[in-house]
């Protein structure tokens, strides 16, 4: 697997996600962040993607599947003496591994019963500067420069996606660390 790096707030958009190790289709997808293999049902994407088994079996070969891997630390900081500390967001990696998959055909190779994922072929991935004294406050009008910081926890969500046109669902995803909070990340 060859990894692109990109530095300096680049980001990469990432599709809605199901709930923390919640499955987004009515059958099991089986799927492994750390060798990236695994099997998806049919059902997930007719599902995910609001197709027919005739749709699905004409897109299989336009069907791919992505790793994504984003990586938050949320900080305590202070940019105006004496004022009080508020939470900021950091993407500390944001990282997206593209899968090699073979579509499943059922006996008669009359529909797609799902598909095999094999494996990575290459990744791109994204940091951002971190949180430091003296740097810029990154939120409007809580003061110019950063005074302290200290950062709080770190979370990370990894999502298997799958994309088809214009169209991307989430079908598996987890996370470690503490909930992700609802404001915006600071790029």
């Amino acid at each position: 697997m060859r990894l692109l790096p990109l530095i300096a707030g680049a980001a990469l958009v990432i599709a809605t996600a199901a709930p923390a190790g919640a499955n987004a289709g009515p059958a099991a997808v089986t799927f492994d962040f750390k060798t990236n293999t695994g099997f998806v049902d049919a059902t997930n994407l007719l599902q995910g993607f609001d197709w027919n088994a005739g749709r699905l079996a004409r897109e299989a070969a336009t069907i791919s599947f992505h790793h994504t891997m984003i990586i938050e630390e949320i900080w305590s900081l202070t940019c105006t003496a004496g004022a009080k500390p508020f939470t900021a967001t950091r993407v500390q990696q944001d990282m997206k591994i593209f899968l090699t998959d073979t579509p499943v055909y059922s006996p008669d190779r009359a529909k797609v019963t799902g598909f095999r994922i094999t494996g990575s072929n290459m990744g791109i991935s994204a940091t951002t500067a971190g949180f430091e004294t003296g740097y810029p406050c990154p939120k409007p009008g809580h003061g110019k420069t950063i005074r302290s910081l200290r950062r709080i926890a770190e979370t990370t969500t990894r999502t298997l996606l799958s994309e088809a046109g214009d169209k991307s669902t989430a079908l598996f995803q987890t996370r470690t660390g503490p909930p992700a909070r609802p404001e915006s990340p600071v790029y």
